[in-house]
């Protein structure tokens, strides 16, 4: 299953001077777990990552770097492509 999540920080707790969001906010070596694509938007401090696990603990684990830094909401999507769900 596919998961969008939608992480966001203070300005204050930006982690760009401090090792970037890789080191600050996720833990990439979550077992099951496949980071699929990140987008950044600088102005208001927020990262999207799509991850793909089939444990919502994992979803979890992936987060824990952050917890105390960032808000996070997590969302299940579909892996389907457009042309697949436009044939349903």
């Amino acid at each position: 299953m596919q998961f969008l999540i939608t992480q966001i920080h203070d300005p204050q707790d930006c982690p760009k001077d401090i090792g970037g969001f890789r080191k600050v906010c996720i833990n990439e070596n979550v077992e099951s777990l496949t980071l699929k694509n990140v987008f950044i938007e600088h102005g208001s401090h927020t990262i999207i990552y799509v991850v793909e696990t089939d444990s919502y603990d994992k979803v979890v684990e992936f987060l824990e770097p952050g917890m105390l830094k960032c808000s996070s909401s997590i969302s299940p999507v579909s892996s389907l492509s457009v042309d697949e769900t436009l044939k349903k």
